[in-house]
């Protein structure tokens, strides 16, 4: 189980992640303050920070909270998004999947569904993403053709095909994508 100093981080301890920064970083800042019992800007500046984070993750398992597994999050720019879902490689995990338009592009397990949350939120996934975002996104051709590729790349990742092979198969994808449909006569 990780840990937060000497304490275990249980469940709740996850929902709290950045509430529990705020009295660390009071606590590193301390003696360094000329008066200790007026915090220096650098203090203020920092907890604000950490406070506008915790709010955002609140929100984020308010979501979680009313919609659970298939809640999906998406980064600053709305160009990434996560979805969160039971492992589908070690039973009583969790993870958070990692797309993109072109399709899936990794993921990161976790021992519970708040941790997921969680880690999708520290690596950038810090708002709730419309719920029909993959359904959307699924049905275009850019993602077909990126779940296409992605058999391609974990043949790479194995071993079983060269970069250069690697390349060629997406070439075939693109070219094939790119044929005008024939109509039925």
């Amino acid at each position: 189980m990780p840990l937060l100093g000497d304490v275990p981080m249980t469940t709740f301890s996850f929902r709290d992640y950045y509430f529990d920064q705020i009295e660390a970083t009071r606590e590193l800042l301390r003696p360094i303050q000329s008066n200790k019992d007026t915090p220096c800007a650098l203090e203020k500046s920092l907890i604000r920070e950490i406070e506008v984070r915790h709010e955002n993750l609140q929100a984020v398992y308010v979501e979680l909270d009313e919609l659970g597994l298939g809640m999906i999050l998406q980064n600053e720019s709305g160009d990434s998004w996560a979805l969160i879902l039971p492992d589908a490689s070690e039973a009583g995990r969790f993870r958070y999947s990692a797309f993109r338009d072109i399709g899936w592009m990794s993921h990161y397990s976790t021992d519970t569904l708040d941790e997921a949350v969680l880690e999708a939120f520290k690596s950038g996934f810090t708002r709730v993403a419309p719920r029909d975002t993959l359904d959307k996104l699924s049905a275009t051709l850019e993602w077909k053709k990126g779940c296409e590729r992605l058999a391609h790349i974990e043949a790479h990742q194995r071993g079983s095909l060269t970069y250069s092979e690697m390349l060629a198969e997406f070439q075939k994808i693109e070219t094939k994508h790119s044929q005008p449909t024939k109509l039925a006569a």
